[in-house]
């Protein structure tokens, strides 16, 4: 088996340098960390100095299991599947080396392994600085918190009277919302979902003016940048362009532009306006163009003008990103000086301060925080770069090595995270060459899909071109395909080249697509087919296609599994009570919840029933229940036995023979049956685990 990517493979696992490692979905990149976790376990004397980031406990248990999997192989020589298994093997011998020397016993003693996620690390700095981090003792992790942002806000409008020193801003921000206070409210809470991203700009350790002023200048520096990026793209059109805009602005009696505009503030206006000349008001290329663009019909000239943009138009519709940027032009600020744009972000600069401070009094009240909350606190507990804490100072000494797996879901406050773990990393590497410190990352920006939770796949960008503090990130690209087989890979290629830009942009955080290439050989011929249905009865010809094309698979014994995905649960619900009538088992947890099947209902009322005696209505669901089956007319006589039916405990009364001769003889047998498994069940009340009770019942 060729591998493409070879080389790049054996460059990530040298234990002496730092990679940014871009790894594409199926190219083995969780192998590759644990090849370098083991080869820098044989390097340092504590195996806490090697510490492995990931973003889910799932993953850091996958990775956990798989190092002890690889120490156990390797003392137990086991055989080896493949070159890449005798690359692990040689790393892990060297690991267990290092264990044995140490004494470190990290088989029995996996808590050794630093390998956790990103929220635990935090968690743990915070521990240990309960004051510094402002996060004292223990608080519950929220994945939504929206509830409390709205809390936070709504209290802030609460308690600040008019002499207080953002009355007024928060007055003009009511103004600037036609005193539309569920607009200011959405937008608030928004912002403090996304505090992690303004926080540093508007921090406590900035004066209220140089807040403002900072503010003002990081947006106008963005505005700037999105200008220039215009403009560049235009550039080869300048002449043309410039010449057909004052065509247009001639004839339509407006001012006509005498250069071509640049990249500030004042410039934006002009932007709009040739916006406005090449596309529609949806953002698109224009088709057609008429007298009320400025181009009015007739012949010669007129005709040469039209025809001429016309072409130019072709021309622009095939520069990659031009569209779009064009379009974005419509939302860009105008920060000038006195506009309602600068006015807005001032107020809204000497806010949002107070309304974080707000949130953490929120915070604290609940007694629950969210993942940006829990970060930031751990920045707190390690300060900042001119004072760091004595925490900072003692992770810099037990920290040696880091690794980082899917750093493409990374935000801002994670990414200043890593860039103070690894203060004065660089001028140890210059000063040690010989035991430098070193980072992996490891991602995919193709895969970055969290952007609504804060993550910035241009951070990933950022650390492939920068590297921290010093220490320089050697930049990998892994291309094979070990999952899927080629059929698969080359339609990929093909379908998802055009959705990406032809190049990366750190500040959009945009990435180019990087085509993979398929290790395993080819099993079918064609791995993608369309199927379309029409029709009133289209959705039932395709649950029937579906579930006989699933039915056929399920027959071959090479098919180990199949996976049936939809966009929305409602649309898989027909397929699946397909696959039911057929018979065709499957699982779907998050849609068709084990805890609200019948099997788990009727298991449910047997332990109410058999824990409590006059719990009626579990022992009539006993009694109907397929284990018993009696019928409605039994089951309805039962309820109406006595002198009172109503609060009567059933047990009693299904011990009574004259209540037995009453009942048709199908009833009649399946209540003695029941009586008699239900009397030997009471016998071993108290004498059996609640589960043996229920499975021996």
């Amino acid at each position: 088996m060729t591998v493409a990517d070879a080389r790049q493979r054996q460059q990530a696992i040298d234990p002496g340098s730092s990679f940014c490692v871009s790894a594409p979905a199926g190219s083995g990149k969780t192998e590759l960390l644990i090849q370098r976790y083991l080869g820098l376990l044989a390097r340092v004397e504590r195996p806490e100095q090697v510490l492995a980031i990931t973003f889910t406990r799932k993953a850091a248990a996958e990775m956990r299991g798989r190092v002890v999997a690889a120490l156990q192989a390797a003392r137990a020589g086991a055989a080896c599947d493949g070159d890449h298994q005798r690359v692990t093997r040689r790393l892990a011998e060297a690991a267990l080396e290092a264990d044995e020397r140490h004494a470190w016993h990290l088989e029995r003693n996996i808590a050794r392994f630093n390998i956790k996620t990103i929220d635990s690390f935090c968690g743990g700095l915070i521990r240990q600085m309960p004051v510094l981090s402002e996060f004292g003792g223990q608080a519950a992790l929220l994945d939504d918190a929206s509830q409390l942002y709205a809390e936070a806000v709504v209290e802030l409008f609460r308690q600040v009277e008019q002499r207080h020193p953002v009355a007024a801003d928060l007055a003009a921000l009511m103004l600037h919302f036609d005193n539309n206070w569920e607009r200011l409210q959405e937008l608030l809470t928004r912002m403090l979902a996304r505090r992690e991203q303004w926080r540093p700009y508007l921090g406590l350790h900035h004066a209220p003016e140089e807040s403002e002023a900072y503010l003002v200048a990081a947006v106008q520096a963005l505005v700037a940048s999105e200008l220039a990026s215009l403009g560049e793209r235009l550039a080869p059109y300048r002449m043309e362009l410039l010449a057909l805009w004052q065509y247009a602005a001639g004839n339509l009696g407006g001012p006509v532009p005498a250069v071509f505009p640049g990249n500030t503030a004042e410039d934006i206006a002009a932007w709009r306006a040739l916006r406005g000349l090449l596309l529609t008001r949806q953002g698109s290329w224009r088709r057609q163009v008429t007298k009320a663009d400025g181009f009015p019909a007739g012949k010669g000239s007129a005709q040469d003008h039209k025809e001429r943009l016309k072409a130019l138009l072709a021309e622009l519709a095939t520069v990659d990103g031009l569209e779009q940027l064009l379009a974005d032009v419509t939302f860009l600020p105008e920060m000038l000086p006195g506009s309602a744009s600068w006015q807005l972000l001032v107020h809204l600069s000497r806010v949002l301060p107070l309304l974080a401070a707000q949130l953490l009094l929120v915070f604290q009240r609940h007694g629950a925080v969210d993942h940006s909350q829990v970060a930031l606190s751990a920045l707190q507990a390690l300060g900042d770069d001119e004072a760091p804490t004595e925490l900072a100072l003692r992770l810099d000494y037990r920290i040696e090595h880091i690794l980082v797996d899917e750093f493409q879901d990374t935000a801002i406050n994670q990414y200043e995270l890593l860039r103070l773990l690894t203060r004065g990393w660089g001028d140890h590497n210059a000063a040690n060459p010989q035991a430098p410190r070193t980072i992996m990352v490891v991602g995919d920006g193709m895969q970055s899909i969290y952007g609504f939770r804060g993550a910035n796949v241009g951070l990933f960008l950022k650390a492939r071109q920068q590297g921290f503090n010093g220490v320089r990130l050697q930049a990998l690209d892994l291309q094979c395909n070990f999952r899927s087989d080629a059929p698969v890979v080359d339609w990929v290629n093909a379908s998802f080249h055009s959705a990406f830009p032809a190049e990366d942009d750190v500040n959009r955080g945009r990435v180019r697509y990087t085509p993979a290439t398929a290790v395993r050989p080819p099993t079918v011929d064609c791995a993608v087919s369309a199927h379309a249905f029409s029709g009133e009865r289209a959705l039932e010809q395709e649950v029937d296609f579906l579930c006989e094309r699933i039915a056929a698979a399920c027959a071959d014994p090479g098919c180990t599994s199949i996976a049936v995905l939809g966009r929305t649960r409602n649309q898989l619900q027909p397929i699946l009570a397909g696959m039911r009538q057929r018979g065709i088992a499957y699982s779907a947890q998050e849609m068709d919840s084990l805890a609200a099947s019948p099997l788990v209902g009727d298991l449910l009322q047997l332990c109410r029933a058999l824990a409590n005696p006059g719990d009626r209505l579990a022992w009539m669901a006993l009694l109907r229940a397929p284990w018993c089956g009696l019928q409605l007319a039994d089951l309805h006589h039962i309820a109406q036995w006595g002198a009172a039916p109503q609060h009567a405990p059933l047990l009693p009364l299904l011990a009574q023979e004259a209540l037995h001769d009453t009942l048709s003889a199908d009833g009649r047998d399946r209540v003695t049956r029941f009586c008699h498994i239900i009397e030997w069940a009471r016998g071993k009340r108290d004498r059996l685990g609640l589960r043996a009770w229920l499975e021996c019942t």
